[in-house]
C-alpha cells in the first residue's frame, strides 16, 4: 500500500509575533538569572531550557540536540553543509538528530536574542501520530530530506508558547500545566509542513528512526573506534545503502560526522572543564594530539589554545 503524506487544508501564513511574548521572555530571563548575561539554563519544567544572547555571534560550529528551538526575539542563521536555515520569531527550528551546525546569531545588548529549547518526547509524539493517522486514514510519509528543518509559527503555536512562558514562572504551574502545553505544540507542529519529520522520528522502521538510533550510539561511543560496516549492520543496511541514507539525513558521511562529534565534545571539555587540549583529544578518541590540533583548527578556525577567545554559544 502506498503511504501518502497527510495533507491539511489550513494554510499557515506568516503571522506577527504577539508583543506579550517578548515581555514574558524578558521577565523569564530575570526569573532565571539571565537578565544581564548570555547563557542557557534549565527551567522548572524538565526538557525545556531558556536561552539569551546579548550580542552578535559570528559563524561557529555549535552542537544542536534533538528538539525544537523557538526564538522570541532576534534571529539566527544555521549552515549544515549545503543547507541553510533561517529561524527567528516566525520560524522555529526542528532538529531530529544531534547535529553540529555552523551558526550566526543576530542580537545586541538592547535587543538580545531570547528563546526556548524543547526536547522531543517520543512517547507523546508517537501517541499524537497514531491519533492523527487514525483520524485521517492515512500515514505520514518521510520525504528523504535532511533531518533539520524550519517550520512556520502559527497563531495556535504562539498561544501555546505564551501560556508556556507564563507557567514557567512558577514551578507548580509548570509541573501541572506545562506538559499539556508541550503536547499542544507537538500536535500543532505535526500539522505543519514539516510534520512528517516528527512523525518519522517516532516510526521505528523509518529511515530517519534507524539513522537516529545509529547516531544515538555514536553519541555514546564516539571516543571508541567506530567502523562504518558495524554501524551499517546496526541500521540493518548494506554499507553502500547506509552511507547514502546517512549522508541524506545528516548531510555528512558517517566518518566525517563522527569527527565533528569528537571535535565538538573536545571543545566542550576544554571550555566547561578547563581540560588541556592534549587530554581532551585523548578523551574523545584521538591518538595523535598533532592530528587533533590540525583538525580542530581546520574545523573551528582557530587552534585549541585559542578556543577560550571564541564567543560561540550552544544553540
Amino acid at each position: 500500500m502506498k503511504i501518502e503524506k497527510i495533507q491539511y487544508s489550513t494554510v499557515n501564513l506568516p503571522v506577527v509575533i504577539p508583543p506579550v511574548l517578548i515581555t514574558l521572555a524578558t521577565s523569564l530571563c530575570e526569573y532565571y538569572g539571565l537578565a544581564k548575561r548570555s547563557g542557557r539554563v534549565d527551567t522548572c519544567l524538565p526538557g525545556v531550557r531558556l536561552f539569551r544572547i546579548d550580542g552578535y555571534r559570528k559563524y561557529s560550529p555549535q552542537m544542536y540536540e534533538q528538539g525544537i528551538v523557538i526564538i522570541i526575539q532576534g534571529r539566527k542563521i544555521g549552515h549544515l553543509n549545503q543547507h541553510q536555515f533561517n529561524y527567528d520569531p516566525q520560524r522555529c527550528l526542528l532538529v531530529t538528530t544531534p547535529y553540529p551546525i555552523i551558526c550566526e546569531t543576530f542580537a545586541s545588548h538592547d535587543l538580545p536574542l531570547m528563546g526556548i529549547n524543547i526536547d522531543f518526547d517520543i512517547t507523546v509524539i508517537g501517541q499524537l501520530v497514531e491519533m492523527i493517522e487514525a483520524q485521517q486514514h492515512s500515514r505520514f510519509d518521510y520525504e528523504g530530506s535532511c533531518g533539520v528543518a524550519t517550520a512556520q509559527m502559527t497563531e495556535r503555536m504562539y498561544r501555546s508558547v505564551e501560556q508556556l512562558l507564563e507557567v514557567l514562572h512558577d514551578p507548580l504551574d509548570a509541573q501541572v500545566i506545562g506538559p499539556s502545553l508541550i503536547r499542544q505544540l507537538f500536535y500543532y507542529l505535526l500539522h505543519s509542513e514539516q510534520g512528517y519529520l516528527l512523525a518519522q522520528y517516532c516510526e521505528q522502521d523509518s529511515v530517519l528512526a534507524k539513522i537516529s538510533a545509529v547516531i544515538d550510539y555514536v553519541q555514546q561511543h564516539y571516543a571508541t573506534k567506530l567502523h562504518v560496516h558495524e554501524l551499517a549492520a546496526m541500521a540493518g543496511m548494506s554499507v553502500s545503502v547506509f552511507h547514502k541514507v546517512f549522508k541524506q539525513v545528516v548531510t555528512d558521511p558517517p566518518l566525517q560526522y563522527i569527527k565533528k562529534i569528537r571535535l565538538n565534545n573536545a571543545k566542550t571539555l576544554m571550555l566547561q572543564q578547563g581540560m588541556a587540549a592534549n587530554v581532551a583529544a585523548g578523551q574523545v578518541g584521538y591518538e595523535s594530539p598533532t592530528q587533533f590540533s590540525r583538525e580542530f583548527k581546520r574545523y573551528f578556525g582557530l587552534p585549541p589554545s585559542k578556543i577560550h577567545e571564541q564567543t560561540g554559544f550552544i544553540r
